[in-house]
Protein backbone atom coordinates (compact mmCIF):
# COMPACT_ATOMS: atom_id res chain seq x y z
CA UNK A 1 0.00 0.00 0.00
CA UNK A 2 2.74 2.32 0.86
CA UNK A 3 3.94 2.02 -2.69
CA UNK A 4 0.92 2.66 -4.18
CA UNK A 5 0.53 5.85 -2.21
CA UNK A 6 4.36 7.17 -3.52
CA UNK A 7 3.65 6.01 -6.81
CA UNK A 8 0.10 8.21 -6.41
CA UNK A 9 1.85 11.17 -5.60
CA UNK A 10 5.36 11.11 -7.34
CA UNK A 11 2.77 10.93 -10.64
CA UNK A 12 0.78 13.93 -9.27
CA UNK A 13 4.07 16.10 -8.49
CA UNK A 14 5.31 15.38 -12.14
CA UNK A 15 1.96 16.42 -13.31
CA UNK A 16 1.75 19.80 -11.65
CA UNK A 17 5.79 20.06 -12.23
CA UNK A 18 5.15 19.73 -16.15
CA UNK A 19 1.99 22.32 -15.59
CA UNK A 20 3.93 24.49 -13.81
CA UNK A 21 6.78 24.54 -16.71
CA UNK A 22 4.36 24.38 -18.96
CA UNK A 23 2.45 27.40 -17.51
CA UNK A 24 6.16 29.30 -17.08
CA UNK A 25 7.10 29.03 -20.51
CA UNK A 26 4.04 30.43 -21.83
CA UNK A 27 4.44 33.24 -19.28
CA UNK A 28 8.33 33.82 -20.36
CA UNK A 29 7.17 33.51 -24.04
CA UNK A 30 4.90 36.01 -23.61
CA UNK A 31 7.54 38.77 -22.15
CA UNK A 32 9.94 37.94 -24.81
CA UNK A 33 6.49 38.96 -27.29
CA UNK A 34 6.68 41.93 -24.97
CA UNK A 35 10.15 43.17 -25.78
CA UNK A 36 9.50 44.28 -29.17
CA UNK A 37 12.61 46.01 -31.94
CA UNK A 38 13.41 49.58 -30.50
CA UNK A 39 14.73 51.97 -32.81
CA UNK A 40 16.65 55.05 -31.73
CA UNK A 41 17.33 58.23 -33.82
CA UNK A 42 21.19 59.37 -33.22
CA UNK A 43 21.14 62.60 -31.09
CA UNK A 44 23.03 64.25 -33.18
CA UNK A 45 23.08 63.99 -36.72
CA UNK A 46 26.26 63.86 -39.12
CA UNK A 47 27.19 66.82 -40.81
CA UNK A 48 29.24 66.83 -43.75
CA UNK A 49 30.19 68.36 -46.98
CA UNK A 50 30.65 66.86 -50.42
CA UNK A 51 31.78 67.31 -53.64
CA UNK A 52 28.88 67.94 -56.10
CA UNK A 53 28.44 68.97 -59.94
CA UNK A 54 28.41 72.52 -59.38
CA UNK A 55 30.22 73.03 -56.43
CA UNK A 56 30.52 71.43 -52.70
CA UNK A 57 27.12 71.00 -50.93
CA UNK A 58 26.56 70.50 -47.22
CA UNK A 59 24.73 67.20 -46.28
CA UNK A 60 23.06 66.54 -43.13
CA UNK A 61 22.36 62.65 -42.56
CA UNK A 62 19.85 61.67 -39.78
CA UNK A 63 21.22 57.73 -38.56
CA UNK A 64 19.48 55.30 -36.50
CA UNK A 65 19.78 52.11 -34.46
CA UNK A 66 17.32 49.21 -34.20
CA UNK A 67 18.22 46.67 -31.01
CA UNK A 68 16.03 43.82 -29.95
CA UNK A 69 15.01 42.00 -33.18
CA UNK A 70 18.17 39.53 -32.48
CA UNK A 71 19.85 39.08 -28.68
CA UNK A 72 22.96 41.54 -28.61
CA UNK A 73 22.52 42.58 -32.62
CA UNK A 74 22.84 46.63 -33.53
CA UNK A 75 20.78 47.31 -36.78
CA UNK A 76 22.37 50.65 -38.08
CA UNK A 77 19.56 52.74 -40.56
CA UNK A 78 19.81 55.62 -41.97
CA UNK A 79 16.45 57.90 -41.60
CA UNK A 80 17.65 61.07 -43.18
CA UNK A 81 19.27 59.91 -47.06
CA UNK A 82 21.09 62.54 -48.45
CA UNK A 83 19.97 63.83 -51.82
CA UNK A 84 21.28 62.59 -54.73
CA UNK A 85 24.38 65.79 -55.65
CA UNK A 86 24.90 64.60 -59.23
CA UNK A 87 28.40 63.26 -58.67
CA UNK A 88 30.26 59.95 -58.55
CA UNK A 89 32.37 60.86 -55.63
CA UNK A 90 32.77 57.33 -53.67
CA UNK A 91 31.58 59.47 -50.75
CA UNK A 92 28.30 57.59 -50.22
CA UNK A 93 28.74 55.84 -47.21
CA UNK A 94 29.55 56.58 -43.62
CA UNK A 95 31.64 54.45 -41.17
CA UNK A 96 29.83 53.68 -37.77
CA UNK A 97 32.58 53.86 -34.89
CA UNK A 98 30.84 51.94 -31.90
CA UNK A 99 31.98 51.03 -28.38
CA UNK A 100 30.10 48.83 -25.98
CA UNK A 101 30.52 50.21 -22.55
CA UNK A 102 29.86 47.04 -20.61
CA UNK A 103 31.95 44.52 -22.60
CA UNK A 104 34.35 47.15 -23.97
CA UNK A 105 34.39 45.64 -27.41
CA UNK A 106 34.68 48.57 -30.47
CA UNK A 107 34.47 48.19 -34.14
CA UNK A 108 33.92 50.21 -37.05
CA UNK A 109 31.21 49.47 -39.60
CA UNK A 110 30.83 50.86 -42.98
CA UNK A 111 27.18 52.12 -43.75
CA UNK A 112 25.68 53.12 -47.07
CA UNK A 113 23.74 56.70 -47.18
CA UNK A 114 22.49 56.51 -50.28
CA UNK A 115 20.41 53.64 -52.30
CA UNK A 116 22.85 54.29 -55.80
CA UNK A 117 25.13 56.60 -55.62
CA UNK A 118 24.34 56.93 -59.16
CA UNK A 119 21.22 58.14 -59.55
CA UNK A 120 18.49 60.00 -58.02
CA UNK A 121 16.32 57.98 -54.91
CA UNK A 122 14.33 59.29 -52.19
CA UNK A 123 14.87 55.77 -50.71
CA UNK A 124 17.26 54.91 -47.26
CA UNK A 125 19.87 52.61 -48.43
CA UNK A 126 19.73 48.60 -46.73
CA UNK A 127 20.18 49.06 -43.16
CA UNK A 128 23.81 47.18 -41.51
CA UNK A 129 23.47 44.58 -38.87
CA UNK A 130 26.45 43.99 -36.11
CA UNK A 131 26.76 41.75 -33.29
CA UNK A 132 27.54 44.55 -30.45
CA UNK A 133 26.71 42.49 -27.16
CA UNK A 134 23.95 43.50 -24.77
CA UNK A 135 25.00 46.61 -22.78
CA UNK A 136 25.24 50.13 -23.20
CA UNK A 137 26.22 51.23 -26.92
CA UNK A 138 27.42 54.77 -28.21
CA UNK A 139 28.12 55.06 -32.09
CA UNK A 140 29.63 58.21 -33.79
CA UNK A 141 29.00 58.44 -37.39
CA UNK A 142 32.22 60.20 -39.17
CA UNK A 143 31.97 60.61 -43.51
CA UNK A 144 33.89 58.24 -45.63
CA UNK A 145 35.76 58.50 -48.90
CA UNK A 146 36.66 62.35 -50.32
CA UNK A 147 33.61 63.83 -47.82
CA UNK A 148 34.94 66.30 -44.78
CA UNK A 149 32.98 66.06 -41.41
CA UNK A 150 32.01 68.76 -40.26
CA UNK A 151 29.85 67.22 -37.01
CA UNK A 152 29.87 63.32 -36.20
CA UNK A 153 26.62 62.24 -35.55
CA UNK A 154 26.69 60.83 -32.09
CA UNK A 155 24.47 57.97 -31.09
CA UNK A 156 23.72 56.05 -26.99
CA UNK A 157 22.00 53.35 -26.38
CA UNK A 158 21.15 49.46 -24.93
CA UNK A 159 21.39 46.97 -26.37
CA UNK A 160 19.55 43.71 -24.98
Amino acid sequence: MTNNVIRRVAGAVGKLGFAGAMASALVLGQHAVAHAAETTTFQLPLMEVSQSIGGPRQFTIGLTATVGEQRGVTTFGVATPPQFDGGSMPDSAVQIHWANLTTGKTAVTDLPIRAISQQSCDCAPASVSVFTGAGRIVAAATANGVAINLSSGLGTFTAS
